[in-house]
């Protein structure tokens, strides 16, 4: 199959598609004429877009996607540094969350911008699954305390070092500090063989949660989630997770119930002059 077209009557022949196409699955034959796809290098054509995005009069069309129109960009400048710096720096995790629902067609339209994720390859390996429904959130988090019952019980150093006792007393107590008692839920995964399938997983989780933050919706990522179903067939089972794939991101989800009113400060990014260049090392917890 032909992985991409050209249209005869809109290509302007500038060849900015042959120069700019990361895998040189383009070709000029003469000058002056439309590029084709070369018959050696079709298979390698990742649908990366690369092509459709350079092409300043929309003549190409992507096979994989051809149900699908590329948008035009109506400025070359996006958004300007000083309001994605306010964006940035205003993106809290949220704990606390409104007991209002979140349907999952604002779910599933996070989930798409998230494919605008970079990914190894522009392979796109992950999948999704979420829970819109705050009694499937809690469900998940009994699971999740059944897993944490199990590793006190054996003793196991993990629960020491997670204070995972602590946390199943404060949960029989009426007080969740796995899932927040979030309105809803969203877990990324990804086959555990790939090209990078860890960091698209990653990537596009952080992707997500900033697309939720720009809608006004709270997200924190779900570490005792997370670290449960590493280990927990039953947790495993719960999500739908295939075997041979990893979760890499579990995501709480909802509508804040706290207003911030301040940024809060960070430790300057200061540079240590190496032999190769620079070194910014970490300054967390309050000490440098």
């Amino acid at each position: 199959m032909i992985p991409l077209t050209i249209d005869t009557d809109l290509c302007k022949f500038d060849e900015l598609c042959v120069r700019e196409c990361p895998l040189g699955v383009l070709k000029m034959v003469e000058k002056g004429q439309t590029p084709i796809v070369s018959p050696r290098k079709a298979k390698y054509c990742i649908n990366c877009g690369h092509c459709m995005a350079v092409c300043p009069t929309n003549a190409i069309t992507l096979t994989a996607l051809a149900d699908q129109n590329s948008s035009p960009l109506k400025s070359d400048k996006t958004a300007d540094y000083e309001s994605i710096e306010m964006f940035l720096k205003t993106r809290r995790s949220i704990r606390k969350f409104k007991k209002k629902p979140l349907s999952i067609d604002e779910i599933s339209e996070l989930i798409h911008l998230s494919a605008y994720a970079p990914s190894g390859h522009n392979a796109q390996p992950v999948s999704w699954t979420v829970l819109d429904q705050p009694e499937k959130v809690q469900e998940l988090a009994s699971l999740v305390v059944d897993w944490m019952n199990e590793l006190v019980a054996k003793e196991n150093p993990l629960a020491e070092k997670l204070f995972l006792a602590g946390i199943t007393r404060a949960f029989k107590g009426g007080i969740d500090l796995i899932c927040r008692e979030a309105p809803a839920l969203a877990v990324n995964w990804a086959p555990g063989i790939g090209i990078t399938p860890e960091a698209d997983s990653i990537i596009s989780a952080a992707h997500f949660e900033l697309a939720a933050h720009a809608k006004g919706l709270g997200v924190c990522w779900a570490g005792y989630v997370m670290a449960a179903a590493k280990y927990s067939e039953p947790i495993r089972t719960f999500l739908n997770i295939p075997e041979q794939h990893i979760i890499h991101g579990a995501l709480l989800l909802g509508h804040p119930a706290v207003k911030y009113r301040n940024i809060p400060p960070r430790h300057k990014a200061v540079g240590e002059k190496i032999g190769a260049g620079f070194i910014f090392p970490a300054r967390k917890n309050g000490h440098s």
